[in-house]
């Protein structure tokens, strides 16, 4: 039954009135005229794919605000709604832009169609306040202040940041997840409501692993996208998508119960499978460890046992019957397995530039022109490959410790609610966050899964903030003073 609160939240569900109607209006004519001053040619298939996306986003929100109010409900799935676009947005479009044309302002149109994208989302938010305005409450409180204040100062270091417009843009799609994620967290009220925004991430996920699939298959005749066959199958390299199906993997395996539909446990098979076929080296390794963590934590080996197998089986056809074998025997036949792919020369090489700014970094994301501060770079590095590393560059001393509280917070919560004598649907839910968790820590000390642009990986991280907090007020209120007293002191 909803408290009277909740009804307040009900009667206030985001509807499409004529005051929304004209901000809406508004903003979409503004980012018009925006799109127009910034880029020459607005009559093109990057344009078109905005209009359409824009189309079926407000049917979406306009369907979910309807549903809210038919069935007197709380907003959540419009709210999730639009956390679903903002973590599909990455692979809406597909282009490469090298770090000299981008340090020029040089940027591809579908970079500009993308920042579209976040404006619609930000229209979607906007919409969502103005029915509940109370929804950024405590933005700056506890443990959710520890994103909030990260945001803020990837924001404030634009100012000194080597690209502007660059560092700008990624920094408003950052702050865009954090009032996002703060917005839901209202909306989370029980497990059904962990589970909802689970699912709806799931829903984001699918799109996230299935775009770059898809586009995989398609010929690249420029060969933009990769100087070998598998890199060139990958479009964007394999890194980044098996980084992806891993989460989404652990995502699906997280909401399915035993016995039950099993639709969540292929949807899981598909993503393990993926991210192996995909090639990401250090995505492969952190999926196969948080999926070990997943069913160890549970303490059901024979479960254990099957998901090893069913790996060893995915890798065996994937060596079998795709370029993952020559792949793979190219890189250990290269020399660079005891370099990381170069990670540690890279990490030698830019240390001497992060100690020249150790407390403040050098702006947010300007480690994507570390090969235009710094010549020499090796192999071109865009980040710092490494999410600690990413955060000392680019906002020294004071990002760092910030991003290391996030992880804090995360852990303490989840290890707290484990080890406590919650629901097993909790239990549950709290050992899939945790192996979520692990995966993107794994994948974080290879590359920039957190710290640097606001990725759906990072974008993840910081969900599970607010997921792991929401859990850890599952745990009864007769536990000892001890443990309140330790998570209000991380706080």
């Amino acid at each position: 039954m909803e408290t009277a609160s909740n009804q307040i939240q009900i009667s206030r569900s985001p509807g499409f009135n004529w005051r929304t109607a004209g901000i809406v209006a508004a903003l979409c004519v503004t980012s018009a005229v925006f799109l127009e001053m910034m880029a020459d040619n607005l009559v093109s298939q990057e344009m078109i794919t905005v209009i359409c996306v824009a189309g079926v986003f407000f049917v979406v929100l306009g369907f979910c605000a309807a549903r809210s109010r038919a069935l007197a409900e709380r907003p959540k799935w419009f709210i999730f709604a639009v956390w679903g676009l903002l973590l599909a947005s990455e692979e809406i479009f597909s282009y490469i832009n090298d770090a000299g044309s981008t340090y020029e302002s040089q940027y591809a149109f579908a970079a500009y169609a993308q920042a579209a994208i976040w404006t619609l989302v930000a229209v979607g938010l906007l919409i969502f306040l103005l029915g509940n305005p109370e929804s950024l409450r405590g933005l700056f409180s506890g443990p959710y202040k520890w994103p909030s204040l990260f945001a803020l100062v990837a924001l404030l270091s634009v100012a000194y940041a080597p690209q502007l417009s660059f560092s700008l843009a990624w920094a408003f799609k950052l702050c865009l997840a954090v009032m996002i994620l703060q917005a839901i967290s209202k909306q989370l009220l029980n497990l059904d409501d962990i589970s909802a925004f689970f699912l709806a991430t799931i829903i984001a996920y699918v799109f996230l692993v299935a775009a770059p699939s898809i586009r995989s298959m398609i010929p690249d005749p420029t060969n933009d996208y990769g100087s070998n066959e598998f890199e060139t199958r990958m479009r964007e390299g394999p890194t980044g998508l098996s980084a992806a199906a891993g989460t989404f993997a652990l995502l699906a395996l997280t909401l399915y119960t035993p016995g039950k539909k099993k639709a969540l446990l292929y949807l899981s098979i598909a993503g393990m499978a993926v991210m192996i076929v995909a090639g990401g080296k250090a995505a492969i390794a952190a999926g196969i460890l948080s999926g070990i963590l997943f069913f160890g934590l549970q303490k059901r080996v024979g479960a254990t046992l099957g998901f090893i197998g069913g790996i060893a089986l995915i890798f065996w056809l994937a060596l079998e019957f795709t370029p993952l074998s020559a792949y793979m025997g190219a890189y250990t036949n290269s020399g660079q397995v005891t370099s990381l792919t170069g990670r540690t020369e890279l990490w030698a090489f830019v240390w001497p530039a992060i100690k020249q700014k150790i407390i403040y970094g050098h702006g947010y994301v300007s480690s994507r022109f570390v090969s235009v501060a710094m010549p020499g770079t090796p192999f071109q590095a865009g980040h710092m490959h490494n999410g600690f590393l990413e955060a000392l560059y680019n906002n020294g001393l004071i990002g760092l410790v910030l991003i290391v509280m996030v992880h804090v917070v995360i852990v303490l919560n989840l290890w707290k609610t484990m080890k406590s004598p919650v629901s097993p649907r909790a239990q549950r839910l709290a050992i899939g966050s945790m192996a979520i968790y692990t995966n993107l820590l794994i994948n974080g000390m290879f590359n920039a899964t957190f710290s640097g642009r606001a990725g759906a990986q990072f974008m993840m991280l910081l969900a599970l903030v607010m997921v792991s907090e929401r859990l850890a007020s599952e745990i009864p209120q007769a536990e000892p003073e001890r443990a309140r007293k330790v998570a209000s002191a991380w706080a």
